[in-house]
C-alpha cells in the first residue's frame, strides 16, 4: 500500500493530504515532524535523501516532491478529472504548478518563516526586511491570480478542480489561516476560488487539512507577531 509522508504544517503535504483523502486511493500517513527534525533522522531520509516532505514509497518506488508525485498518482489510476489526459489542459495546469514556486509559494514561504516559524523558536526581532519582501510578492501573486489564472475561469486556467487549484489553495491557506492575514477579503476571486475548492473536495476534508496551520495562526496571535496587512 502507498505510503504517504507529510507534515500537515507544509503546503504541498496538505495538496497530498486532500488529494489522497479525495480520491480515496488506498494509503497510509506516516507523519514526519519537521518541527522536531524527523526530516533528518535516518530512517526518514532512506525514504527522501532531501529532508524534504511530502514523498512517497510506492512499493518500493520513492518519490518526492509534490507536482511529480501528484502527477504519477494521476497518471497511475487513471485519475484524469485531477489531471486531463488533454494536452493543452495538462500545459496549462503545469504552467501554474511551476510559476507558482518562485511566486505565490515563494512570498507565503517567506512570512511564514518570519512571522511564525522563527519566533516560535525564538529569533527575535521579526526580520523586517523578509517581511517587506514577502508581501511585495504575495500581493503580486495574488494579483496575478485572479487578473490571469482566475480571469475567465472558476478554477486555475479551468473550468474544472484540477491538482494546481489543491496546490495553490494550500499555498494561500498558509498565510491566510497560518498567519492571519486576510487575503480573502483583499481578493474576492480569490475567496471564491477558495470556497470552491473546499466545496469540490469536501468541507471535511479541506478543513481537517488545515487544522494543524489553524494553531499556527492562534500562536501567532498569542506571540503577539505583528502580521502585516495587505
Amino acid at each position: 500500500m502507498l505510503k504517504a509522508y507529510v507534515d500537515l504544517i507544509s503546503q504541498p503535504s496538505r495538496a497530498l493530504y486532500i488529494f489522497l483523502k479525495f480520491t480515496q486511493i488506498p494509503h497510509t500517513i506516516q507523519h514526519v515532524a519537521l518541527r522536531k527534525g524527523e526530516h533528518n533522522k535516518a530512517e526518514f531520509l532512506k525514504i527522501n535523501p532531501f529532508h524534504t516532505v511530502p514523498a512517497i514509497d510506492d512499493g518500493g518506488f520513492l518519490l518526492s516532491e509534490s507536482v511529480p508525485i501528484l502527477q504519477y498518482l494521476c497518471n497511475k489510476h487513471n485519475i484524469h478529472s485531477l489531471y486531463p489526459k488533454d494536452l493543452q489542459q495538462r500545459a496549462k495546469i503545469e504552467a501554474f504548478t511551476h510559476w507558482q514556486h518562485l511566486n505565490l509559494r515563494y512570498g507565503g514561504s517567506i512570512l511564514f518563516v518570519a512571522l511564525f516559524s522563527q519566533p516560535a523558536s525564538g529569533k527575535m526581532p521579526i526580520d523586517e526586511k523578509s517581511v517587506q519582501l514577502g508581501v511585495k510578492v504575495l500581493k503580486a501573486s495574488l494579483e496575478r491570480i485572479e487578473q490571469i489564472y482566475l480571469k475567465e475561469t472558476p478554477f486555475l486556467s479551468s473550468d474544472s478542480l484540477s491538482i494546481a487549484d489543491l496546490l495553490g489553495a494550500c499555498e494561500v491557506m498558509q498565510v491566510h489561516v497560518g498567519l492571519g492575514m486576510d487575503v480573502l477579503t483583499h481578493y474576492p476571486k480569490v475567496a471564491k476560488w477558495i470556497e470552491l475548492v473546499r466545496e469540490s473536495v469536501g468541507a471535511s476534508i479541506f478543513d481537517d487539512a488545515h487544522s494543524f496551520i489553524l494553531k499556527a495562526g492562534e500562536k501567532v496571535k498569542m506571540m503577539e507577531v505583528p502580521v502585516p496587512k495587505l
